[in-house]
């Protein structure tokens, strides 16, 4: 059986943006036959690694920021946010001054760098970052989780703000419950979906270069098969 596959076909260099040049779609064989103890799986989708459940959770307040004004409508009007931030649109630390007067109790860290320093400042004793990802550090040469910088790391222990990073395969004691859960909330309608789609594993790379550098709305997706392509979506 032929199969296709994506791999690597050359780094973005040091400290550079990955583009879809980085990438390449080979053919390979695949044994007809599988082995005791093997699982022949069929893809049909790939989801591209990218906050709604805070007030479902008893936040008073859920201030989302993000990099267009498409970006903050969708976050306010349609994914119940009470305010969003276009970080490319003026000052990031004035804006959030303006929107949590109080300070910040917990900041759910996809991005790093200087926008997550000007958050931390920002937060309130006792307070929490919650790691899952650091975006804007990824093409760096640095340790990951990348280290704060001294002023930001000094503010952090002052305040006794825990920094922990969120790994889902530390919870698989918990993956029934929250699947039923994510699914009653889905079912009602407190959980929405938004995803960008993109046919072909041929665009896996462009894909992916779109996730990394926010061009994608919500998940982004590289529909493989052809009998789910977008035409019968």
């Amino acid at each position: 059986m032929i199969v296709q596959r994506v791999v690597l076909n050359s780094r973005p260099g040091k400290n550079g943006n990955p583009v879809a040049e980085n990438f390449r779609v080979e053919e390979v064989n695949l044994p007809d036959n599988i082995n005791e103890g093997q699982v022949q799986v069929r893809t049909l989708y790939l989801s591209v690694d990218p906050y709604m459940i805070g007030h479902l959770m008893g936040c008073s307040r859920v201030v989302g920021i993000c990099g267009t004004p498409e970006k903050c409508l969708l976050l306010t009007s349609e994914l119940g946010f009470d305010a969003a931030i276009n970080y490319k649109e003026g000052s990031v630390a004035e804006q959030l001054r303006e929107l949590c007067p109080s300070g910040v109790d917990v900041y759910f860290d996809n991005v790093g760098g200087d926008i997550s320093d000007t958050v931390i400042s920002q937060m309130n004793q006792n307070s929490h970052i919650i790691l899952c990802g650091q975006i804007s550090q990824y093409n760096k040469d640095v340790p990951y989780p990348p280290p704060l910088p001294s002023a930001v790391e000094a503010i952090r222990k002052e305040r006794n703000i825990t920094r922990e990073r969120f790994l889902v395969l530390n919870f698989k004691d918990k993956f029934e419950s929250g699947i039923l859960q994510l699914s009653q909330w889905f079912k009602e309608g407190k959980l929405k979906i938004k995803e960008t789609m993109i046919n072909g594993l041929e665009n896996m790379g462009a894909a992916f270069q779109s996730m990394m550098t926010g061009g994608n709305i919500g998940k982004q997706i590289v529909c493989i098969s052809e009998e789910t392509s977008l035409l019968s979506l």
